[in-house]
């Protein structure tokens, strides 16, 4: 009897056996464990202000024509502008050397032929950066050369009735004593005439001052319209600051000290001093040792501009003023309405100053205000400023300096802190270059006498 069900008990067994084994083999294949959802990381919020296309802050600080006999100028960007994009459809050729020995008399002479514009830049142009963002070039290979004086000639265009499309060029290093020259092929002359001396002709009035054997000024004829200006100074969130500069945020520790108006931010690495009184930053990279390493003056310039466009560093106008190659230091300058911002270091910084480690090819010091100075509705007040050759007759009545030893004049606006300590004035003044500082005369205005901060 037990024989008999045999067989049928081992196919039911096997047929157990099967089902088991499918049924185990699809739990396994279609089995989803029940995981806690992982969250995204969030991303920290390093942008500070705004980017800038690198034509924005290298800029002329002034443009001037000489035709006809007459000298026209101007230092607004709403007039340089279209000028300056015109460049940017220029070709440039043949950039040779032509002298070691460039002085002021032949430099005042370039500048003082009829029918030539000259561009005046505040430091060295490096051939690099302006040629491959600022002005097209034919030449392959560009010399690590540099500039801060650009004369365009345009007689062969006059003289040829426009049929002409070819104008020579001088970039002139008034530093280095150098003087380059260059052929720039344009669209065509009456294409030149019409975008560039046609739009230069309804330029402001200015003069050349001369001087003996110093460089001239050129300057404003009349009164300058200039108002004075009150800002309420509004803050960058610091946090900002220190998710763009730490390489880990998370770790840096924050220590204020009361007594000193100070913060403190480090990690094992950096340290970030916030001056709260003069609204100031200041990052150190404390791990970065002295090497003998240097950048090329092109590199410079494009890698601090580049560092600070990384987090949105243009926070108001800056424009890049001056390269220390000993140094490794780039230094950029505020501007408000066409004209630059300075300041006594006592109240603030009115620049951004960087330098450059080019061995860790990282930035090895950052100095710079976290500010942005924001206008109060109908908190102005209208004036003018003298004209330049007024300016020019008190720089020669000054006993403490010598005339000659100046080195550029120029308005601007000198800032200074409010009885508020929210508020910033900027006051409009006539600023002299000397032994590499800008100094203020005392603030005078057209048919008044001084306003002053002195």
């Amino acid at each position: 009897m037990g024989l008999k069900y045999v067989e049928q008990i081992k196919s039911i067994a096997l047929f157990v056996l099967v089902f088991l084994s499918i049924t185990l083999t699809f739990s396994i294949w279609t089995y989803k464990p029940n995981y806690e959802t992982i969250e995204k990381p969030k991303v920290l919020d390093s942008s500070i202000g705004k980017q800038s296309q690198i034509s924005d802050v290298i800029k002329p600080y002034r443009m001037i024509f000489h035709m006809n006999g007459k000298w026209k100028g101007t230092n607004e960007s709403v007039k340089m502008d279209p000028i300056l994009s015109e460049m940017k459809k220029w070709e440039l050729s043949d950039l040779t050397l032509v002298s070691n020995n460039l002085d002021d008399k032949r430099l005042n002479e370039l500048i003082g032929v009829n029918n030539r514009m000259t561009l005046f830049y505040t430091g060295e142009i490096p051939f690099p950066v302006f040629f491959q963002n600022l002005l097209p070039t034919q030449n392959k290979k560009i010399t690590e050369a540099s500039f801060n004086r650009m004369i365009i000639d345009w007689n062969k265009l006059s003289n040829s009735s426009m049929s002409n499309n070819e104008l020579i060029v001088f970039f002139a290093n008034s530093k280095n004593n150098k003087l380059y020259k260059a052929k720039i092929k344009v669209q065509s002359g009456k294409h030149f005439q019409t975008n560039v001396v046609t739009v230069a002709k309804s330029f402001r009035n200015y003069l050349e001052i001369e001087r003996e054997g110093a460089k001239s000024f050129y300057l404003p004829a009349k009164a300058i319209n200039m108002p004075k200006y009150t800002y309420i100074v509004e803050s960058d969130p610091i946090i900002r600051y220190k998710n763009a500069l730490f390489s880990n945020p998370n770790i840096v520790k924050r220590s204020p000290d009361e007594a000193t108006s100070t913060e403190k931010y480090t990690d094992d690495k950096s340290l970030m001093t916030i001056d709260v009184t003069k609204k100031t930053l200041n990052f150190v990279n404390t791990s970065i040792v002295d090497n003998k390493e240097k950048a090329l003056e092109s590199d410079l310039i494009l890698n601090t501009f580049n560092f600070i466009n990384e987090h949105g560093g243009w926070t108001g106008v800056f424009r890049y003023n001056e390269v220390d190659y000993g140094n490794q230091k780039v230094t950029y300058q505020m501007y408000l309405e066409d004209q630059p911002v300075f300041s006594d270091r006592s109240v603030t910084l009115t620049e951004i100053s960087t330098y450059w480690d080019e061995g860790n090819d990282r930035i090895s010091k950052y100095y710079r205000p976290y500010y942005q100075p924001v206008p109060i509705p109908l908190v102005r007040n209208d004036g003018k400023l003298i004209s330049g050759p007024e300016a020019i007759e008190k720089l020669k009545d000054r006993k403490d300096i010598n005339y000659e030893d100046i080195e550029e004049v120029r308005p601007g606006y000198y800032l200074t802190k409010n009885d508020n300590p929210n508020l910033f004035t900027l006051e409009p003044m006539w600023f002299y270059s000397i032994n590499g500082k800008w100094e203020h005369l005392s603030p005078v205005i057209a048919g008044g006498g001084q306003i002053g901060l002195e």
